[in-house]
Protein backbone atom coordinates (compact mmCIF):
# COMPACT_ATOMS: atom_id res chain seq x y z
CA UNK A 1 0.00 0.00 0.00
CA UNK A 2 1.21 3.24 -1.15
CA UNK A 3 2.05 5.24 2.40
CA UNK A 4 1.41 9.20 3.44
CA UNK A 5 4.04 11.57 2.47
CA UNK A 6 4.23 15.29 4.76
CA UNK A 7 6.98 17.25 3.66
CA UNK A 8 8.39 20.25 6.36
CA UNK A 9 10.30 22.98 4.46
CA UNK A 10 11.94 24.79 7.07
CA UNK A 11 13.36 28.03 5.50
CA UNK A 12 16.92 28.02 5.73
CA UNK A 13 17.58 25.01 7.53
CA UNK A 14 21.33 24.42 7.51
CA UNK A 15 22.84 21.15 7.63
CA UNK A 16 25.10 22.58 10.70
CA UNK A 17 21.76 23.20 12.63
CA UNK A 18 21.13 19.47 12.84
CA UNK A 19 24.02 19.44 15.54
CA UNK A 20 21.92 21.61 17.85
CA UNK A 21 18.68 20.14 16.94
CA UNK A 22 19.27 16.14 17.81
CA UNK A 23 20.03 17.44 21.08
CA UNK A 24 16.40 18.55 21.45
CA UNK A 25 13.62 16.84 22.66
CA UNK A 26 12.01 15.92 19.11
CA UNK A 27 14.86 15.69 16.65
CA UNK A 28 17.08 13.23 19.05
CA UNK A 29 14.51 10.70 18.44
CA UNK A 30 14.00 11.59 14.83
CA UNK A 31 17.84 11.47 14.45
CA UNK A 32 17.76 7.69 15.97
CA UNK A 33 16.06 6.56 12.84
CA UNK A 34 16.19 8.58 10.29
CA UNK A 35 17.92 8.78 6.85
CA UNK A 36 20.10 12.18 6.50
CA UNK A 37 21.84 13.42 3.30
CA UNK A 38 23.68 16.68 4.43
CA UNK A 39 25.18 19.81 2.06
CA UNK A 40 22.40 19.49 -0.49
CA UNK A 41 23.91 21.86 -3.36
CA UNK A 42 21.37 23.96 -4.48
CA UNK A 43 20.73 25.63 -7.79
CA UNK A 44 21.67 29.26 -8.42
CA UNK A 45 20.63 31.56 -7.41
CA UNK A 46 20.11 29.99 -4.01
CA UNK A 47 16.36 32.06 -3.10
CA UNK A 48 13.43 30.51 -1.88
CA UNK A 49 11.02 30.34 -4.71
CA UNK A 50 13.38 29.11 -7.50
CA UNK A 51 14.50 26.23 -4.98
CA UNK A 52 10.79 25.17 -4.00
CA UNK A 53 9.97 25.02 -7.42
CA UNK A 54 13.01 22.53 -8.50
CA UNK A 55 11.76 20.63 -5.28
CA UNK A 56 8.58 19.55 -6.91
CA UNK A 57 9.71 19.68 -10.10
CA UNK A 58 13.01 18.06 -10.26
CA UNK A 59 14.05 20.62 -12.96
CA UNK A 60 16.24 23.46 -13.32
CA UNK A 61 15.17 27.14 -13.38
CA UNK A 62 15.83 27.03 -17.30
CA UNK A 63 12.85 24.43 -17.23
CA UNK A 64 10.47 25.40 -14.69
CA UNK A 65 10.49 29.07 -15.18
CA UNK A 66 10.99 30.38 -12.04
CA UNK A 67 14.50 32.55 -11.57
CA UNK A 68 13.56 34.48 -8.82
CA UNK A 69 11.35 35.27 -6.07
CA UNK A 70 10.11 38.18 -7.73
CA UNK A 71 9.42 40.17 -10.86
CA UNK A 72 12.11 42.82 -11.55
CA UNK A 73 11.36 46.32 -11.69
CA UNK A 74 13.31 49.11 -11.53
CA UNK A 75 11.09 52.06 -9.53
CA UNK A 76 10.70 51.95 -5.99
CA UNK A 77 7.10 53.79 -6.07
CA UNK A 78 6.37 50.79 -8.48
CA UNK A 79 3.70 48.34 -6.45
CA UNK A 80 6.46 45.15 -7.61
CA UNK A 81 9.44 46.92 -6.47
CA UNK A 82 11.58 46.57 -3.08
CA UNK A 83 14.58 44.39 -2.15
CA UNK A 84 13.76 42.56 -3.69
CA UNK A 85 10.22 43.34 -4.91
CA UNK A 86 6.98 42.65 -4.10
CA UNK A 87 5.11 41.13 -7.13
CA UNK A 88 6.45 37.69 -6.34
CA UNK A 89 6.03 34.44 -8.63
CA UNK A 90 3.09 33.74 -6.37
CA UNK A 91 0.96 31.78 -9.12
CA UNK A 92 1.07 28.23 -9.94
CA UNK A 93 0.59 28.80 -13.10
CA UNK A 94 3.78 30.77 -13.38
CA UNK A 95 5.60 27.25 -13.52
CA UNK A 96 5.73 25.46 -16.96
CA UNK A 97 6.13 21.98 -15.98
CA UNK A 98 4.08 19.38 -14.13
CA UNK A 99 4.98 18.84 -10.07
CA UNK A 100 4.59 16.51 -7.34
CA UNK A 101 1.40 17.92 -6.34
CA UNK A 102 0.31 17.27 -9.94
CA UNK A 103 1.14 14.03 -10.16
CA UNK A 104 -0.60 13.10 -6.60
CA UNK A 105 -4.16 14.90 -7.44
CA UNK A 106 -4.43 13.19 -10.87
CA UNK A 107 -4.17 9.76 -9.37
CA UNK A 108 -7.07 10.54 -7.77
CA UNK A 109 -5.60 11.10 -4.36
CA UNK A 110 -5.39 13.90 -2.27
CA UNK A 111 -2.86 17.09 -1.67
CA UNK A 112 -2.64 19.96 0.75
CA UNK A 113 0.00 22.95 0.43
CA UNK A 114 0.53 25.05 3.13
CA UNK A 115 2.16 28.44 2.51
CA UNK A 116 4.29 26.89 -0.22
CA UNK A 117 5.73 28.49 -2.52
CA UNK A 118 4.18 29.50 -6.18
CA UNK A 119 1.02 27.62 -5.56
CA UNK A 120 -1.76 30.46 -5.96
CA UNK A 121 -4.84 30.05 -7.42
CA UNK A 122 -4.73 26.17 -7.30
CA UNK A 123 -8.23 25.09 -6.54
CA UNK A 124 -7.62 21.34 -6.09
CA UNK A 125 -6.77 19.64 -2.95
CA UNK A 126 -6.08 21.66 0.22
CA UNK A 127 -4.56 24.84 -0.84
CA UNK A 128 -3.05 28.03 1.05
CA UNK A 129 -0.72 29.66 -0.52
CA UNK A 130 1.92 32.03 0.07
CA UNK A 131 0.78 35.56 -0.64
CA UNK A 132 0.08 38.33 1.58
CA UNK A 133 -1.78 42.36 0.77
CA UNK A 134 0.70 44.15 -0.92
CA UNK A 135 0.05 47.65 -2.93
CA UNK A 136 -0.17 45.53 -6.15
CA UNK A 137 -2.64 43.21 -4.56
CA UNK A 138 -5.17 45.64 -3.72
CA UNK A 139 -8.41 45.38 -2.67
CA UNK A 140 -9.83 43.21 0.53
CA UNK A 141 -7.39 40.65 1.93
CA UNK A 142 -10.23 38.43 2.14
CA UNK A 143 -10.83 38.41 -2.04
CA UNK A 144 -6.75 38.55 -2.19
CA UNK A 145 -7.25 34.71 -0.20
CA UNK A 146 -10.43 33.79 -1.94
CA UNK A 147 -8.55 34.18 -5.67
CA UNK A 148 -5.98 32.60 -4.30
CA UNK A 149 -6.38 29.13 -1.96
CA UNK A 150 -8.75 26.48 -2.64
CA UNK A 151 -12.68 26.95 -1.53
CA UNK A 152 -12.42 24.41 1.08
CA UNK A 153 -9.49 26.46 2.85
CA UNK A 154 -11.45 29.69 2.59
CA UNK A 155 -14.68 27.77 4.11
CA UNK A 156 -12.78 26.32 7.38
CA UNK A 157 -9.77 28.58 7.90
CA UNK A 158 -10.30 32.13 6.55
CA UNK A 159 -12.11 33.14 9.67
CA UNK A 160 -10.74 31.25 12.21
CA UNK A 161 -7.28 32.00 11.14
CA UNK A 162 -6.27 34.03 8.04
CA UNK A 163 -8.94 37.12 8.74
CA UNK A 164 -7.76 37.47 11.96
CA UNK A 165 -3.83 37.95 11.70
CA UNK A 166 -2.27 41.32 12.08
CA UNK A 167 -0.79 42.15 8.52
CA UNK A 168 0.49 45.75 9.81
CA UNK A 169 3.77 45.18 12.40
CA UNK A 170 3.56 41.76 11.40
CA UNK A 171 6.45 40.05 9.29
CA UNK A 172 5.93 35.94 10.22
CA UNK A 173 2.89 34.15 8.99
CA UNK A 174 3.78 30.99 10.31
CA UNK A 175 1.84 31.44 13.92
CA UNK A 176 -1.15 30.22 11.47
CA UNK A 177 -0.24 28.13 8.34
CA UNK A 178 1.28 25.55 11.04
CA UNK A 179 -1.98 25.20 12.95
CA UNK A 180 -3.36 25.03 9.50
CA UNK A 181 -1.67 22.34 8.39
CA UNK A 182 -1.96 20.30 11.54
CA UNK A 183 -5.62 20.78 11.55
CA UNK A 184 -5.34 19.77 7.69
CA UNK A 185 -3.89 16.50 9.20
CA UNK A 186 -5.73 15.79 12.04
CA UNK A 187 -8.84 15.81 10.32
CA UNK A 188 -8.15 15.03 6.22
CA UNK A 189 -5.44 13.30 6.47
CA UNK A 190 -3.92 14.31 2.81
CA UNK A 191 -1.89 11.69 0.86
CA UNK A 192 0.31 14.64 0.15
CA UNK A 193 1.15 17.59 3.21
CA UNK A 194 4.21 20.39 1.70
CA UNK A 195 3.98 22.83 4.54
CA UNK A 196 6.94 25.22 4.70
CA UNK A 197 7.97 26.91 7.78
CA UNK A 198 9.45 30.70 7.13
CA UNK A 199 10.60 31.70 10.51
CA UNK A 200 13.81 30.21 10.44
CA UNK A 201 14.84 32.40 7.29
CA UNK A 202 13.15 35.56 8.84
CA UNK A 203 15.15 34.99 12.00
CA UNK A 204 18.63 34.93 10.51
CA UNK A 205 17.65 37.74 7.63
CA UNK A 206 17.10 40.00 10.84
CA UNK A 207 19.80 39.19 13.43
CA UNK A 208 22.53 37.60 11.31
CA UNK A 209 23.27 33.54 11.05
CA UNK A 210 24.34 32.51 14.12
CA UNK A 211 23.18 33.70 17.50
CA UNK A 212 20.74 33.09 20.67
CA UNK A 213 17.55 34.11 18.32
CA UNK A 214 18.41 31.40 16.18
CA UNK A 215 18.59 28.80 18.63
CA UNK A 216 15.35 29.37 19.82
CA UNK A 217 13.65 29.15 16.68
CA UNK A 218 15.25 25.68 16.22
CA UNK A 219 13.50 25.06 18.99
CA UNK A 220 10.51 26.01 17.91
CA UNK A 221 11.13 23.89 14.89
CA UNK A 222 11.99 20.96 17.36
CA UNK A 223 8.60 21.42 18.53
CA UNK A 224 6.51 21.77 14.99
CA UNK A 225 8.02 18.26 14.12
CA UNK A 226 6.92 16.57 17.13
CA UNK A 227 3.79 18.25 16.66
CA UNK A 228 3.53 17.15 13.31
CA UNK A 229 4.27 13.60 14.42
CA UNK A 230 1.16 13.66 16.91
CA UNK A 231 -1.02 15.09 14.22
CA UNK A 232 -0.70 12.14 12.00
CA UNK A 233 -0.63 9.63 15.20
CA UNK A 234 -4.35 11.41 16.12
CA UNK A 235 -5.39 10.77 12.86
CA UNK A 236 -4.39 7.32 12.89
CA UNK A 237 -1.81 7.31 10.20
CA UNK A 238 1.33 7.55 12.03
CA UNK A 239 2.56 3.97 11.10
CA UNK A 240 2.00 4.85 7.07
CA UNK A 241 3.20 8.23 6.69
CA UNK A 242 6.96 9.08 5.86
CA UNK A 243 7.93 12.07 6.65
CA UNK A 244 10.42 14.47 5.21
CA UNK A 245 12.36 17.53 6.72
CA UNK A 246 14.58 19.82 4.74
CA UNK A 247 16.24 23.07 3.87
CA UNK A 248 16.23 25.20 0.60
CA UNK A 249 18.98 27.21 1.68
CA UNK A 250 21.91 28.65 4.31
CA UNK A 251 22.59 32.18 4.64
CA UNK A 252 25.55 34.42 5.36
CA UNK A 253 26.06 37.29 7.04
CA UNK A 254 26.18 41.01 5.21
CA UNK A 255 29.28 42.77 5.28
CA UNK A 256 29.07 45.43 2.51
CA UNK A 257 26.11 46.59 0.39
CA UNK A 258 26.86 47.22 -3.28
CA UNK A 259 24.62 49.72 -5.51
CA UNK A 260 24.56 48.46 -8.54
CA UNK A 261 21.55 50.85 -9.80
CA UNK A 262 23.76 53.91 -8.23
CA UNK A 263 26.92 53.09 -10.61
CA UNK A 264 24.46 52.89 -13.74
CA UNK A 265 22.84 56.40 -12.56
CA UNK A 266 26.41 57.77 -12.52
CA UNK A 267 26.48 56.07 -16.29
CA UNK A 268 23.57 57.64 -17.73
CA UNK A 269 21.77 54.33 -17.77
CA UNK A 270 19.25 55.19 -15.53
CA UNK A 271 17.66 58.79 -15.18
CA UNK A 272 16.01 59.84 -11.96
CA UNK A 273 15.18 62.62 -9.82
CA UNK A 274 16.86 63.46 -6.78
CA UNK A 275 14.26 61.58 -4.80
CA UNK A 276 14.64 58.67 -6.63
CA UNK A 277 11.98 58.36 -8.79
CA UNK A 278 13.04 56.89 -12.46
CA UNK A 279 12.43 58.50 -15.16
CA UNK A 280 14.03 55.94 -17.81
CA UNK A 281 16.38 53.39 -18.18
CA UNK A 282 18.37 51.13 -20.57
CA UNK A 283 19.36 48.69 -17.89
CA UNK A 284 18.92 48.40 -14.15
CA UNK A 285 20.19 45.60 -11.51
CA UNK A 286 17.46 43.63 -9.78
CA UNK A 287 18.58 41.99 -6.74
CA UNK A 288 18.85 38.63 -5.81
CA UNK A 289 20.54 39.19 -2.57
CA UNK A 290 24.17 38.55 -3.08
CA UNK A 291 23.96 38.24 -7.09
CA UNK A 292 21.86 40.01 -9.23
CA UNK A 293 20.40 40.09 -12.91
CA UNK A 294 20.91 43.08 -15.25
CA UNK A 295 17.73 44.12 -16.73
CA UNK A 296 17.83 45.84 -20.41
CA UNK A 297 14.54 47.91 -21.35
CA UNK A 298 15.97 46.99 -24.77
CA UNK A 299 17.52 43.32 -25.05
CA UNK A 300 18.56 44.07 -28.87
CA UNK A 301 19.93 47.02 -28.12
CA UNK A 302 23.82 46.52 -28.62
CA UNK A 303 24.86 49.55 -28.10
CA UNK A 304 23.71 49.53 -24.39
CA UNK A 305 25.13 46.14 -24.41
CA UNK A 306 28.15 47.06 -25.39
CA UNK A 307 28.42 49.69 -22.81
CA UNK A 308 27.10 47.11 -19.95
CA UNK A 309 29.51 44.59 -21.25
CA UNK A 310 32.47 47.14 -20.99
CA UNK A 311 31.52 48.51 -17.37
CA UNK A 312 30.32 45.37 -16.02
CA UNK A 313 33.60 43.80 -17.27
CA UNK A 314 35.80 46.31 -15.47
CA UNK A 315 33.94 45.93 -12.14
CA UNK A 316 35.92 43.00 -10.72
CA UNK A 317 39.08 44.59 -11.21
CA UNK A 318 37.64 47.82 -10.21
CA UNK A 319 35.62 46.71 -6.60
CA UNK A 320 37.74 43.47 -6.28
CA UNK A 321 36.05 43.32 -2.96
CA UNK A 322 32.56 43.37 -3.36
CA UNK A 323 32.14 42.28 -7.45
CA UNK A 324 33.34 38.58 -7.76
CA UNK A 325 32.18 37.64 -11.55
CA UNK A 326 29.88 38.63 -14.32
CA UNK A 327 28.20 36.37 -16.35
CA UNK A 328 26.13 36.63 -19.64
CA UNK A 329 22.67 35.24 -19.76
CA UNK A 330 24.55 32.34 -21.73
CA UNK A 331 26.87 31.79 -19.50
CA UNK A 332 24.19 30.98 -16.38
CA UNK A 333 22.16 28.96 -18.95
CA UNK A 334 25.17 26.51 -20.00
CA UNK A 335 26.87 26.07 -16.14
CA UNK A 336 23.69 26.66 -14.15
CA UNK A 337 20.71 25.95 -15.96
CA UNK A 338 19.54 29.77 -15.22
CA UNK A 339 17.30 31.46 -17.44
CA UNK A 340 15.26 34.83 -17.58
CA UNK A 341 14.37 38.42 -18.12
CA UNK A 342 18.28 38.98 -17.34
CA UNK A 343 20.90 40.28 -20.25
CA UNK A 344 23.62 39.78 -17.28
CA UNK A 345 24.21 38.33 -13.86
CA UNK A 346 26.56 39.21 -11.24
CA UNK A 347 28.05 37.51 -8.71
CA UNK A 348 29.68 39.24 -5.05
CA UNK A 349 32.08 38.43 -2.85
CA UNK A 350 30.97 36.63 -0.30
CA UNK A 351 29.26 38.31 2.04
CA UNK A 352 28.57 41.53 -0.28
CA UNK A 353 24.75 42.44 -0.67
CA UNK A 354 23.86 43.86 -3.46
CA UNK A 355 21.05 46.29 -2.83
CA UNK A 356 18.66 48.22 -5.84
CA UNK A 357 18.78 51.58 -4.76
CA UNK A 358 19.37 54.70 -7.04
CA UNK A 359 20.30 57.14 -4.73
CA UNK A 360 23.22 55.81 -2.66
CA UNK A 361 27.14 55.26 -2.63
CA UNK A 362 27.95 52.77 -4.96
CA UNK A 363 29.72 50.41 -2.00
CA UNK A 364 28.46 50.65 1.74
CA UNK A 365 28.59 49.26 5.28
CA UNK A 366 25.85 46.86 6.46
CA UNK A 367 24.56 49.71 8.66
CA UNK A 368 23.76 52.12 6.09
CA UNK A 369 20.18 52.93 5.43
CA UNK A 370 18.59 50.76 2.78
CA UNK A 371 15.00 49.32 2.22
CA UNK A 372 15.64 46.50 4.61
CA UNK A 373 18.39 46.31 6.77
CA UNK A 374 19.06 42.53 7.07
CA UNK A 375 22.29 40.97 8.55
CA UNK A 376 21.92 37.90 6.61
CA UNK A 377 21.30 37.04 2.99
CA UNK A 378 21.42 34.36 0.72
CA UNK A 379 20.96 34.38 -3.14
CA UNK A 380 24.52 33.35 -4.00
CA UNK A 381 26.07 30.75 -6.11
CA UNK A 382 25.53 27.15 -4.80
CA UNK A 383 29.21 27.07 -4.53
CA UNK A 384 29.01 29.21 -1.42
CA UNK A 385 27.79 28.77 1.82
CA UNK A 386 26.07 26.31 4.31
CA UNK A 387 24.18 23.82 2.87
CA UNK A 388 20.00 22.79 3.65
CA UNK A 389 19.49 18.97 4.41
CA UNK A 390 17.17 16.52 4.13
CA UNK A 391 16.29 14.36 6.92
CA UNK A 392 13.90 11.55 6.12
CA UNK A 393 11.87 8.80 8.17
CA UNK A 394 9.16 6.38 8.45
CA UNK A 395 7.79 2.92 6.87
CA UNK A 396 9.62 3.51 3.60
CA UNK A 397 12.63 4.90 4.77
CA UNK A 398 15.86 3.26 5.64
CA UNK A 399 17.41 3.76 9.29
CA UNK A 400 20.43 5.26 10.34
CA UNK A 401 21.54 6.45 7.16
CA UNK A 402 23.95 9.20 5.94
CA UNK A 403 24.81 10.61 3.23
CA UNK A 404 27.28 13.44 3.19
CA UNK A 405 26.45 15.26 -0.13
CA UNK A 406 23.44 15.68 -2.50
CA UNK A 407 22.08 17.62 -4.58
CA UNK A 408 18.78 19.65 -4.72
CA UNK A 409 17.72 18.08 -8.08
CA UNK A 410 17.83 14.46 -6.41
CA UNK A 411 14.78 15.65 -4.09
CA UNK A 412 12.44 16.07 -6.16
CA UNK A 413 12.68 12.26 -7.40
CA UNK A 414 13.16 11.39 -4.06
CA UNK A 415 9.40 12.73 -2.98
CA UNK A 416 7.49 11.36 -5.66
CA UNK A 417 9.05 7.77 -4.80
CA UNK A 418 8.29 8.09 -1.02
CA UNK A 419 5.17 9.26 -2.25
CA UNK A 420 4.40 6.45 -4.75
CA UNK A 421 4.05 8.41 -7.64
CA UNK A 422 5.59 8.97 -11.10
CA UNK A 423 7.36 12.40 -11.74
CA UNK A 424 9.09 11.43 -15.26
CA UNK A 425 10.44 14.78 -16.39
CA UNK A 426 12.65 15.28 -13.08
CA UNK A 427 16.30 14.75 -13.93
CA UNK A 428 17.83 13.47 -10.90
CA UNK A 429 17.83 9.88 -9.54
CA UNK A 430 16.47 9.66 -5.86
CA UNK A 431 18.65 9.33 -3.10
CA UNK A 432 19.06 5.84 -2.00
CA UNK A 433 17.42 5.66 1.37
CA UNK A 434 14.11 4.05 0.42
CA UNK A 435 13.68 0.57 1.86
Amino acid sequence: MRKKLIVLSYDSLQSRDLEKLQTMPFFSKIMERAAVVRNIREIYPTLTYPIHTTIVTGLYPDRHGIAHNQKPAVDPNDPDFSVMGSNWYWRKDNITAKTLTDSVLEEGRTAATVLWPVTAGEKRGWNLPEIWPTRETGGSVRQLYADASSDNVMSEYFDRFIGKYRWNGTEDMVCYAVEIALDIVRRHSPDLLLCHVTQLDHIRHVYGVQNREVDDCLRQLDVIAGRFMDAARDAGTLDETNFVILGDHGQIDISKVFHLNALFRQNGLISADHDGKVSDYDAYGFSAGFSTHVIMKDPKNQEVKAQLRHLLGSLPSQYPQCVEAVYTSEDVLRDERLAGEFSFVLEAREGVLFANEILSDVVTGPDAPREKPYKAMHGHHPSKGEKPPFVAFGPDVKTALRIENGSVIDVAPTLAALAGVALPQAEGKPFPLLL
